[in-house]
Formats: structure tokens, sequence, C-alpha cells
């Protein structure tokens, strides 16, 4: 089983920080380099379904294919997914929006480092090979939680608040009181046991500190993927 399916936040960064990777908030997401041009073999294969780049440039391949095996020319999207072994995407078919017939749900990997996890998931329907709109998560967070400073009884806490729900106090430290979170370095796409596209956004400090989690899940509306609902869950401290 890809090692992503059992990935926390903590998990991504534990792992990441083994391997030595430096990470600086404000840097550009990091990537591998392997030197090869192109995928001659599949990226991954998941039953008859295959993916293939036709193009590979410091260590991302673009261009990604889909082939069904079914003698039809393979169709191509303008996707990218890191070369690195361990990260590559993931397949998943589900009946996304009742129709009877499973859609395609592709999660790739744009970029890792210490700290840092992104992913991208695409939604094909199946029948016209069509890309379908997956509402951005980042984005979607980014309007609907917002942290601040309550100073109370003498005392300080950094709440984060998301819209129509009670806030949510963060377990910080004294001396990170007066530092907000920021959103961006962790959007970790999957689909859930339920079956239902999931994303989950993690609340950073400077220092690449985990401190919680904007949970959204998404559904069928109107021809697109939509969140349909947030959650934000604290990490304990």
């Amino acid at each position: 089983m890809n090692h992503r399916r059992k990935m926390t936040v903590f998990a991504t960064i534990l792992l990441l920080e083994a391997t030595g990777c430096a990470f600086n908030p404000s840097a550009s997401i990091q990537k591998s380099t392997p030197s090869v041009e192109a995928s001659v073999a599949p990226l991954v294969q998941e039953g008859k379904i295959s993916l293939y780049a036709s193009e590979e440039k410091n260590g991302v391949y673009h261009n990604i294919a889909i082939d069904e095996g079914q003698g039809e020319q393979a169709q191509q999207y303008d996707w990218e997914t890191v070369s690195n072994p361990g990260y590559e995407p993931m397949i998943h078919e589900q009946d996304l929006n009742g129709d009877g017939q499973a859609e395609m749900i592709v999660i790739t990997t744009k970029g890792y480092g210490t700290g840092v996890y992104i992913s991208e998931a695409h939604v094909i329907e199946t029948k016209e090979q069509t890309e379908i709109t997956v509402e951005d998560a980042l984005a979607y967070t980014k309007a609907h939680v917002s942290f601040s400073v309550v100073h109370q009884s003498g005392t300080s806490s950094v709440k984060a608040t998301v819209t129509d729900q009670p806030a949510v106090e963060l377990s910080l430290k004294a001396t990170d009181k007066n530092e907000l979170p920021q959103f961006g370095n962790i959007i970790d796409y999957r689909l859930d046991e339920d079956h239902t596209l999931t994303a989950e956004v993690a609340a950073q400090l400077a220092d690449g500190e985990a401190v919680g989690t904007a949970i959204l899940h998404y559904q069928w509306d109107a021809g697109a993927m939509k969140v349909s609902r947030i959650t934000f869950e604290a990490v304990a401290s």
C-alpha cells in the first residue's frame, strides 16, 4: 500500500525531516532530480489503468497521460508530479456523482520537503474523459479559517475561528502566543474509507510545526467537486 494512504500531518513532517531536507517556510517546495527524459514504463498502474509522462524536467514529470487499456489513444492532461520513488500518483475509481458510472480520481504530488507536502486531486469523468473542477482546498481554507490572539483574565491564547463554528483554542508555547499559524505547506488530498474526497490543510508555525489541521469534505455539486463541509482540529500538545 502506498505510504501516503496512512499519512498524517505529523507523520509527513517526521518522515521528511528524517530525509535531512532543508526547510524554509518562505522557500519554494523541493523536488527530486533524477536524470530521465520521460517515463517509458508507467508511473503507476492500477488494474487496466496506467499513467505515463511525456516529459521530465528537474525531477518533475509533466503532461500526464492516462491509458485505460482499451486500445484507444491515451488522453493527456496538463498535470505534474514529482518523479521521486515513493511519491507515485494514486489512482482511484469511485462514482462521485451518483450516475452509476465511476469517475477516476488521480492524486499527484506537486512537491515535498521538511515540513512540506503538497498534493493535487484530479477528477476525470471517464465517459467523456473530461476533467472535473476540484475546488481549491488551500483557497477555501484561507477564506473560512482565521487565527487571532485572545487576551483574557491576564492570559493570552491563540484561537482558530471557522465560519459558523465555535472557536478552537490552540496549544501553543508562551513564546509562540504572538505568532499566528499559516496555511500552505501541507495540503494532503485523499479518498476516505467512506469513498469521499477529502483534503487536509495543516496550520503551521514558522519553524514548520503543525498546530492544527483544517479538514475539508467534498461532494459533487453542479458538475464540479466542491467543499461541502470544513472543520478544524487542534494538534494536541
